[in-house]
């Protein structure tokens, strides 16, 4: 009985130095950009640079955000992760 409990405090563990471990890759970043096409889950984005990337939306803001127009965006990328919108505005 206290083999087991000692694995699942030890896979616990493990479990939380991971996740910090992917949490702590984490780089954010903003720049302006044109939209290209607008979903309700993700927007296909190019910046000035002319590189088209794919940036994961929380919401549905296909309403909102019109394709062809410029935007400042700031976004989130982890390792082994899709880019994240955390902000936009004109």
């Amino acid at each position: 009985m206290i083999r087991g409990n000692k694995r699942i405090i030890i896979f616990l563990l493990a479990a939380v130095v991971l996740f910090m471990l992917w949490n702590s890759f984490r780089s954010s970043t903003f720049e302006v950009i044109t939209v290209q096409k607008v979903g309700e889950h993700e927007m296909t984005v190019i910046n000035l640079s002319n590189r088209i990337r794919t940036i994961n939306i929380p919401i549905d803001i296909s309403k909102l955000v019109k394709e062809n127009n410029e935007y400042t965006i700031f976004y989130d990328k982890r390792i082994f992760d899709k880019h994240r919108l955390r902000a936009i505005s004109p």
